[in-house]
């Protein structure tokens, strides 16, 4: 049984305004479609919006009723004008900060529409846990096996950044091109990541984690999310902490959207380097 998370972000750059005017469509790679899954289930873990200006009304609406309640506006959940510093300075307002999940069904699709006001910039984002998607072998790991692994601890600095196009991924770059550290051959587990400068999303793609896109928010409200994936897991009691093997550092790549224009965050990940290969 292939365990996989997948982060999915949706956006829409100058929206229209008005209510539920907007309908945001996935980024670049990324698909507002439930993944035909097998045996087990799938469900929404975490879910983050930004309106970088205005307060805002987001409709998440799937076609099952068991997922979302109705065709009607389904899930709604709100923005509010003013956040944190300033208005728009939230960059990520978690959806489901705390244990509530959404059940997801095999092939459903996801519609997002939002309230908001002409000329914003509109970005959800959200991770779906998979118990059985064929193709993806992901390794992942729990606080107590990663501690028990744990040979030292590092923080390597990855310097990608966001695209012109507001909400969308920026240029992917490698886990290795800016601060390439990491020991040969050695398995290592993100414990999370610090910024420089808030975004919504920092997302990675890699070998070991099937291919998947995989990911945190990293706005105002989450600035330190250096142990985010371990916090998620002790929260959760799962092995949601993701390792990958430095061997394929160079197939590691990083990628932020925002809905700022090209912000460039300087992500400084935590890792812990690991004695062996940890079990899902």
């Amino acid at each position: 049984m292939p365990y996989a998370q997948v982060l999915t972000v949706a956006s829409k750059a100058n929206a229209t305004g008005g209510t539920f005017a907007d309908a945001l469509t996935a980024n670049t790679g990324d698909s507002l479609s439930v993944a035909n899954f097998d045996s087990g289930g799938a469900k929404v873990l975490e879910a983050w919006v930004n309106d970088d200006t205005s307060a805002a009304e987001f409709s998440f609406v799937w076609t099952r009723p068991e997922a979302s309640h109705d065709q009607s506006r389904g899930i709604r959940s709100s923005v509010a004008g003013v956040q944190g510093p300033g208005a728009g300075k939230t960059q990520a307002f978690n959806v489901l900060p705390g244990a509530a999940t959404v059940k997801l069904f095999k092939s459903d699709t996801l519609t997002i529409n939002v309230s908001s006001t002409a000329a914003d910039n509109l970005m959800a984002a959200w991770v779906t846990e998979y118990d059985d998607l064929p193709g993806s072998s992901a390794t992942f790991t729990n606080p107590d096996q990663a501690s028990a692994l744990r040979k030292s601890t590092v923080g390597i600095r990855v310097s990608a950044t966001g695209s012109a196009t507001r909400g969308a991924y920026g240029t992917s770059r490698a886990f290795n091109a800016d601060d390439d550290r990491l020991h040969a051959n050695t398995w290592y587990a993100i414990l999370g990541c610090s910024v420089q400068v808030i975004v919504n999303t920092v997302a990675l793609i890699g070998p070991d984690w099937g291919g998947q896109r995989i990911g945190l928010p990293a706005g105002y409200l989450q600035a330190a999310s250096t142990t985010y994936f371990l916090d998620q897991s002790i929260k959760w009691g799962k092995s949601l902490i993701p390792c990958f093997n430095s061997n394929n550092k160079g197939s590691v790549l990083v990628s932020v959207a925002d809905t700022a224009n090209a912000p460039s965050p300087q992500i400084d990940f935590l890792l812990y380097e690991l004695t062996g290969m940890p079990g899902v």
